[in-house]
């Protein structure tokens, strides 16, 4: 299985701060460096992601490792795109590809494509939990989050076959 190093690792990071340093002299404005994890599995190469006022930038490190050049000129940027998009208008106010990302991708001198054309084999896919329940007709495999939609009461789903309600197994 692929990996970064260590001093690839730093290598990302110190990029991830050098497009965070680029778009603030471009936008004529400072923004703090946020951390940085290689945690992502499966197909998705980098992720921003905010969660109660704490942002990340994420990386997948088989995917970086087995396509580190290109990630390092594409991703990196990309994802430095999202923050900054986020903190200069926020996350409600745009769509994640929009013209404000857009513009700013290629003045940090990058592509702005959303995704990448790479081959993904020997890099395991994410695997889904799913929970079975069952109806007249058939058994079906729910995944977490209907599951856990059902066991609030927040949700009921029928079977399409059938129309019987579904209940778990």
């Amino acid at each position: 299985m692929l990996a970064l190093n260590e001093s690839q690792q730093r290598l990302v990071i110190s990029e991830t701060e050098k497009q965070i340093d680029k778009a603030g002299v471009i936008l004529n404005k400072p923004f703090k460096m946020i951390p940085v994890e290689f945690d992502l599995r499966g197909h998705t190469i980098g992720m921003y992601k905010v969660s109660k006022n704490k942002r990340v930038i994420r990386y997948n490190a088989q995917i970086f490792a087995k396509y580190f050049e290109q990630n390092l000129r594409d991703t990196v940027p990309h994802e430095v795109a999202h923050y900054i998009v986020d903190m200069q208008y926020g996350k409600k106010n745009i769509r994640p590809h929009g013209t404000q990302w857009r513009q700013l991708m290629e003045q940090l001198g990058a592509k702005p494509e959303r995704t990448a054309n790479y081959d993904l084999t020997g890099v395991p896919k994410r695997r889904y939990s799913t929970v079975a329940y069952q109806c007249g007709c058939q058994q079906h495999q729910l995944g977490i989050r209907r599951h856990n939609k059902l066991v609030k009461q927040q949700a009921q789903y029928f079977c399409r076959r059938c129309g019987d309600s579904l209940s778990a197994r």
